[in-house]
């Protein structure tokens, strides 16, 4: 109404900004609500130092964590600075969570261990200590994480960290879902507007459980948002979601004009390249093809040679693991498949629902292939196991991703109408499925000379072929060129 309840001058020095803060919020919350007992929260230090240090690392932190490729430069400052707020102030519990939070984005999950059981035993019952121990539970592959990450959202239903942790956890684990797990994206997202990741998060889910239509405004809204590198490799992502290839290679392509040296540009050029079906280009620009080219060109014999070798180097690498086994799988050495999954406990992480990624259920229906690959009595009958208990459980995704892989899964029971109807549905998204996954799983294999696979795979080709045809205008449309 513009009627003012209250006003009050604060007169104080640099010293007492923190202190102030808190005098006005007390003040502000016994005037609003007079008649409700308030619980107010402890300030996350009262030391100016700690208290800037820890800002101008969240700066840090939050500009690595809005890209796509870790700046690793830019996250040690972060660290660097995260480490010397815990100095100045030791009691911080937020400090703590933080400089453990930014240790696990870099990778280093020793070091993080210390500070993360710190924060808890100075504060358990704050959100963002209780976000950050989720985050450490979760790259330990432990089953707790997910209720850590509840339970920050419990403590602080507006901590935007936590609301996309959880969603992300609960989405990846299979939970069936008592509300749209978009809208836990969306209030993220609320109390976190001008962050590209949040949108990203939100378009991510929305085109992976096929809302083509919602992922639209998302692209939108980052185009009047932000204009940079990681902005425009963002909205090439959401494209390649909703099935304009094209459009995601304009993107890309604005991507590395901006940064040049950025080779990672150049790698997701080849590979969008790749998905068109159009390898020549994929290859003058990826000349030495990593095994993420090799894969979407079906070269698995080069693809083995060279994970092999990865595979020394980076041996807890599942989604090097998987491409590996998905590749000895595709060349008939199941036996070879299964010895490279048999030591990620990825069965017993999806009975447990605690999936970390899309990679490690996307290993499990491989490690189902490869065990009814082999036709053994005992591996046979321990993939129907496998595929009867997978087809019991929820499914969630895009029409691709359920036809696709629950269709394979009837086909391990030996349901071949009922896949080949679900088969058929692929159709129906605006996605182009991954030809490897679309034509070399040994679950399809019987269905080689079915007029109804077939059809499935020319309807894509065409599609690819369409896209090739339509990218030159594309191109030209956005004023860039290869």
């Amino acid at each position: 109404s513009g009627l003012a309840l209250w006003s009050e001058v604060f007169d104080r020095g640099p010293k007492e900004l923190l202190s102030v803060q808190q005098a006005i919020v007390e003040k502000v919350a016994s005037l609003v609500l007079p008649d409700t007992e308030i619980e107010m929260a402890e300030p996350a230090t009262l030391d100016a130092t700690a208290n800037e240090l820890m800002l101008l690392a969240r700066h840090y932190d939050q500009q690595v964590r809005d890209r796509q490729e870790v700046d690793t430069e830019t996250l040690l400052e972060a660290v660097r600075l995260y480490r010397e707020a815990t100095e100045a102030d030791p009691t911080s519990a937020l400090a703590h969570s933080r400089l453990a939070s930014a240790l696990l984005y870099l990778g280093d999950i020793e070091a993080a261990e210390a500070p993360i059981f710190k924060a808890l035993s100075l504060d358990p019952n704050l959100s963002e200590v209780q976000n950050t121990l989720g985050e450490f539970y979760w790259v330990r592959g432990m089953p707790e994480a997910t209720t850590a990450f509840e339970r920050a959202v419990e403590l602080n239903p507006n901590n935007p960290d936590a609301l996309t942790n959880f969603a992300i956890a609960r989405q990846l684990n299979y939970v069936t879902f008592e509300k749209d797990l978009a809208e836990y994206y969306r209030h993220a997202l609320e109390f976190d507007p001008l962050s590209l990741s949040r949108h990203a998060a939100l378009g991510d889910f929305l085109g992976k459980f096929g809302r083509a239509k919602e992922v639209r405004p998302v692209i939108e809204r980052i185009e009047r948002l932000f204009d940079d590198a990681a902005s425009y490799r963002a909205i090439a992502w959401l494209k390649e979601l909703i099935g304009e290839l094209d459009q995601a290679i304009a993107w890309t392509i604005r991507a590395r004009d901006l940064e040049p040296d950025n080779h990672d540009h150049v790698q997701k050029l080849a590979a969008l390249y790749a998905a068109i079906g159009d390898f020549d280009t994929a290859l003058k620009l990826e000349p030495e093809p990593g095994i993420g080219l090799l894969f979407r060109m079906r070269r698995y014999d080069e693809l083995i040679d060279t994970a092999e070798f990865l595979m020394i180097e980076y041996p807890e690498d599942i989604d090097l693991r998987y491409l590996l086994a998905f590749a000895h799988q595709a060349t008939g050495q199941f036996e070879s498949a299964i010895h490279v999954l048999g030591s990620t406990g990825l069965m017993e992480s999806n009975l447990e629902e605690d999936a970390r990624s899309v990679a490690e259920i996307t290993a499990t229906f491989t490690l189902i292939n490869a065990l009814s690959g082999v036709g053994t009595s005992e591996t046979v009958e321990l993939a129907r196991s496998i595929a009867e208990w997978s087809n019991n459980g929820p499914w969630w995704g895009d029409i691709y991703w359920l036809a696709l892989y629950k269709g394979c899964v009837l086909a391990i029971l030996d349901r071949d109408d009922e896949a080949l109807q679900l088969l058929a549905r692929m159709k129906e998204t605006s996605r182009i499925p991954w030809n490897p996954e679309s034509r070399d799983q040994y679950c399809l294999q019987r269905f080689v000379d079915e007029p109804v696979y077939q059809e499935i795979l020319d309807h894509f080709d065409q599609r690819r072929a369409a896209l090739r045809a339509r990218l030159p205008a594309t191109l030209a449309e956005f004023g860039v060129e290869l």
